[in-house]
């Protein structure tokens, strides 16, 4: 009997390998690199000062130390039991460390004053539902920190895995429905943005064969593998250390953006505070 290929057994797609493309202990950086994660962090635990926080997508725990220093408590969650394995080979019992999904979070309602999501919603299958969740564990008064990747930069290059990409005009109308009222600045200008001729061209040269690279499917889909490419073009890269110490690097100054595309900065930060 010959069975329809649409009843046959379908092999499984092979779960994502988050740890290729996440930035964690042993992973190098650029000089800039290490300033977006370390302005992250220093941002995150401004944030946090006081209060019940939890990041969402805390990958190997990088940062689970300079924001548990000011924060009331911190609990770290991620999708992948190799990342928190990581996290928990260095912290230990200081911070609780559970694995889960940011579209269905096993938290009581208002459970936390403070979500922290770093550079991973793009990864979330149904991000509105994750919306609701997070709308759900914070209570009045309560703060989600989202930062990303901005995909409205002329350079853009989404990351393997990713689903979808927020700009911040798509964050601002996604929480305000929500009942969040909403700011956003963004951070790290485009070479070519910045003053000055000589950092135009250069900028302008990295920008195109950026996206040459990307459109002739030869950019590696690991930061390791990134990194081998990265040491051609900046030479001398930083390992992550299993948690960023103070002064790791600079921070590096916010720009407040305005609803409208933002095009000239790699980074965007979305704050928004429940009001009801």
């Amino acid at each position: 009997m010959t069975i329809p290929g649409s009843l046959m057994a379908q092999p499984r797609a092979a779960p994502p390998a988050f740890e290729d493309v996440t930035e964690t202990t042993g992973v190098p950086v650029t000089g800039e690199g290490a300033r977006m994660m370390y302005t992250r962090y220093a941002v995150a635990a401004t944030v946090a000062g006081g209060r019940r926080a939890i990041e969402l997508a805390c990958g190997g725990g990088n940062g689970l130390g300079l924001i548990g220093a000011s924060a009331r408590s911190l609990v770290g969650g991620d999708i992948s039991v190799s990342l928190l394995g990581t996290a928990r080979s260095h912290y230990g019992a200081r911070f609780p460390l559970v694995r889960l999904s940011a579209e269905a979070l096993p938290f009581r309602a208002g459970a936390f004053e403070v979500v922290l999501f770093f550079e991973a919603t793009y990864y979330v299958p149904d991000m509105e539902r994750a919306f609701d969740e997070i709308a759900r564990v914070l209570p009045v008064d309560g703060t989600v920190l989202f930062i990303n990747a901005n995909p409205e930069r002329p350079d853009f290059i989404p990351s393997p895995h990713s689903v979808h990409y927020h700009s911040s005009d798509a964050f601002r109308a996604a929480l305000e429905r929500r009942g969040f009222r909403v700011t956003t600045s963004a951070a790290f200008p485009i070479d070519h943005a910045r003053p000055g001729l000589a950092s135009k061209i250069v900028g302008t040269a990295i920008g195109v064969v950026r996206v040459l690279l990307h459109n002739l499917g030869l950019v590696p889909r690991t930061l390791r593998g990134r990194a081998r490419l990265k040491r051609l073009i900046y030479r001398d890269l930083t390992n992550l250390p299993p948690e960023l110490p103070p002064g790791f690097a600079e921070v590096e100054p916010l720009v407040p953006t305005v609803p409208g595309p933002v095009r000239g900065l790699k980074v965007i930060y979305v704050t928004a505070t429940r009001t009801v």
